[in-house]
């Protein structure tokens, strides 16, 4: 068998498992049970509170503040094992390497044949693991872990950066014991799930706290900042707070890039330059040298961080990404309010005065209205994309009401009725789910080789 059919047999091994990713409505409680992955490591003999992990949770900014960690700790000569959901066109996205080759920082999805051979050496033991009926059934997500863990392990990485999955106390990378923690901007998002407060969304989060373990914290609302407070006393975990034992100052806007000084306590960071666009992002950036600071102050991490590299270095596609210029046409993986609320900014910020022509799909179990009601566009194109979550395309009309609205059945129209509506000054924007702007790249890279 070549590695072409190895690797096939592999992922359909890994999607005979049952797969929340492509499930909009499930009962979150009787369906996570982290007591599982304990069970499912130790019988694949997985030792995985060897690894040097740092665990983030939040509703928004995780993957950013993920990929500044690890292209700061790669810039610095560590070798970093970098594990995030979901991918844009890779399966393999998910589980990388970031290291420094020749002075310059990249990352490598983990290789078709790793994953195979991992995947071959697990389905064996798999068939015959018990596990107690009361805990249900292992997971897609659940064996991915382990598959991540497994393989950081084999690659005798430095660090791992971990980003939670679905909330954080339930989650399956919540097994770790890190190195620090690091909960992002909390918002309104899953509210099915994690609840419809944003103290009940928060505790989800909170859940990623460990005993003695420092946490590092975006500005929250009051109501989220008690839950956090609140656990982080009950667990002796240092709290440190954006704004308040860390700050951002100076900063500096441009349409490539975006410059700002840091300060923690006496410790002061000039004119650091990320290429990550938008000021939530100098907070996602802020998170990680608090982290890293933090880190190498307790001398866990021995060798001095190039912080001025490191952050110059990192990319992340896919974030107020410009994917074309005529028409200008801008993708973002915005799926909650919060989100959306942070692309509003952006877009008033980078392109005042444009006209918005908004291309917008979204899962089902979103909050389309309260999303949509954060972009002050001139024109909406409302779609699908090719996932059993996908909104209806008319339900999503009867949601948002009598406008300037009309229907695409897929993003390649949708596009092209957005050329159609486009002026000089105008924007179109395409947001509201991963999985749309994954397609839209994919379609757009396609129509441009049709018409060059």
């Amino acid at each position: 068998m070549d590695m072409v059919d190895k690797y096939q047999r592999a992922k359909d091994y890994l999607d005979s498992f049952l797969d929340y990713e492509k499930i909009s409505y499930f009962p979150y409680q009787p369906s996570f049970k982290l007591e599982r992955m304990p069970i499912l490591l130790g019988y694949l003999r997985i030792p995985y509170q060897d690894l040097g992990a740092i665990h983030i949770a939040g509703t928004k900014g995780k993957g950013s503040t993920a990929q500044f960690l690890a292209y700061l700790l790669a810039g610095s000569g560590f070798k970093v094992g970098l594990f995030t959901s979901p991918h844009l066109f890779d399966f393999r996205e998910r589980i990388q390497i970031v290291r420094s080759v020749k002075s310059k920082v990249g990352s490598s999805l983990i290789s078709k044949k790793d994953l195979s051979k991992i995947v071959e050496e697990f389905s064996p033991g798999l068939k015959n693991l018990k596990i107690p009926k009361k805990l249900g059934q292992i997971t897609f997500f659940e064996v991915l872990t382990a598959v991540a863990f497994k393989y950081f392990l084999q690659k005798n990485v430095d660090f791992v950066i971990l980003e939670s999955g679905l909330g954080g106390r339930l989650d399956s990378t919540n097994v770790v014991k890190p190195l620090a923690s690091i909960i992002t901007h909390i918002g309104y998002d899953h509210t099915d799930k994690l609840g419809k407060k944003l103290a009940e969304i928060a505790n989800e989060k909170a859940g990623i706290i460990k005993r003695n373990t420092p946490l590092i914290c975006s500005p929250q609302r009051p109501s989220s900042l008690k839950v956090i407070k609140d656990k982080c006393k009950s667990r002796s975990a240092p709290l440190f707070i954006l704004g308040r034992d860390f700050k951002t100052q100076n900063i500096r806007f441009s349409k490539k890039h975006t410059i700002f000084n840091f300060r923690f306590n006496g410790f002061t960071l000039k004119d650091l330059k990320i290429h990550l666009l938008g000021e939530h992002q100098v907070e996602n950036a802020s998170l990680a040298l608090a982290t890293l600071f933090l880190l190498e102050r307790k001398g866990i991490v021995k060798r001095r961080i190039d912080y001025k590299g490191g952050l110059r270095a990192a990319r992340l596609p896919g974030r107020f990404e410009v994917v074309n210029k005529s028409p200008l046409t801008i993708i973002d993986i915005a799926h909650n309010a919060s989100s959306f609320s942070a692309l509003g900014r952006s877009l008033k910020r980078y392109f005042p005065g444009k006209k918005i022509i908004l291309i917008f799909a979204c899962s089902q179990d979103k909050d389309a209205k309260r999303m949509l009601k954060q972009i002050d566009y001139s024109y909406l194109i409302l779609t699908g994309f090719n996932n059993p979550r996908s909104q209806d395309p008319l339900e999503l009309k009867r949601i948002v009401g009598p406008g300037r609205v009309c229907l695409a059945k897929d993003i390649g129209e949708a596009w092209e009725k957005a050329g159609r509506k486009y002026r000089d000054k105008w924007v179109i924007v395409i947001s509201g789910s991963l999985f749309l702007v994954s397609e839209a790249k994919g379609a757009l890279t396609i129509i441009r080789k049709r018409l060059s």
